[in-house]
């Protein structure tokens, strides 16, 4: 178990390098030139959501970096945020391949490739964190429980 902390903590690396991303992609993206074609309340929105996703990501490497134990502890609270985290990671990885501009991605290809093995990764070591048993996690601790 001492592997999927590890991987956790990595995880949580992993997003806080998600949330350093959002400081730069602004510029990168031309956001301001691109928004001003919009009204201001699509503008707002935007803005809006892109804070509270970042927020979000941000909010899930402090979960992980402060509970990991409970996040592969196998019960309750926490093997429901590891699926819930596993969810949104898997769930993003074909927005990444199918949904985004082509073109974009090709003219970004080591971002491209290195956002979409971030989410491979994350999503994968948040569903062994909500599918790992407890008698895996915690061998004295499971005293015959199946659960």
């Amino acid at each position: 178990m001492r592997i999927l902390i590890a991987c956790l903590w990595l995880a949580g690396f992993v997003q806080l390098g998600i949330v350093a991303a959002n400081f730069v992609l602004p510029k990168k993206l031309s956001y301001r030139e691109n928004l001003a074609q919009l009204s201001p309340i699509l503008r707002q929105i935007f803005v809006i959501h892109s804070v509270y996703v970042t927020g979000v990501v941000f909010l899930f490497a402090m979960l992980t970096f402060g509970f990991a134990p409970d996040l592969i502890s196998g019960h309750g609270l926490g093997r429901f945020l590891a699926a819930a985290m596993a969810v949104f990671w898997l769930f993003r990885i074909p927005i990444q391949l199918f949904y985004y501009d082509a073109s974009l991605r090709r003219a970004n290809r080591a971002g491209d490739v290195a956002m979409t093995l971030a989410l491979l990764f994350l999503g994968f070591t948040y569903a062994t964190a909500a599918l790992v048993r407890r008698a895996l996690a915690f061998p004295a601790c499971s005293l015959g429980r199946n659960f």
